[in-house]
């Protein structure tokens, strides 16, 4: 069973943002990877910073029983790269 799991936008992400959902799934082989608690209403959701090929990404994702949801994903802002060469 795959651990992972997306809405029918994984192609609109690429356009978008230059990777899809599938290559996203690179960021959770990164041992130094960051998942942080985002600030949401509805249901409990992460920011997940890592590095897939020495670029840094963020992902935002949910748990979804013993899936993880993939959101979106995108290239990483200054703070966040900040945040994840400071820890």
């Amino acid at each position: 069973m795959d651990r992972f799991s997306w809405p029918e936008k994984s192609d609109t992400n690429q356009q978008k943002h230059g990777i899809d959902f599938e290559e996203a799934q690179a960021l959770w082989n990164d041992p130094n990877r960051l998942e942080i608690p985002a600030k949401v209403v509805d249901e409990p959701r992460f920011l997940v910073i890592g590095m897939i090929d020495g670029t840094h990404w963020s992902a935002v994702m949910t748990y979804r029983g013993n899936k993880i949801r993939l959101i979106s994903v995108r290239r990483s802002r200054k703070e966040e790269v900040a945040i994840y060469e400071d820890v």
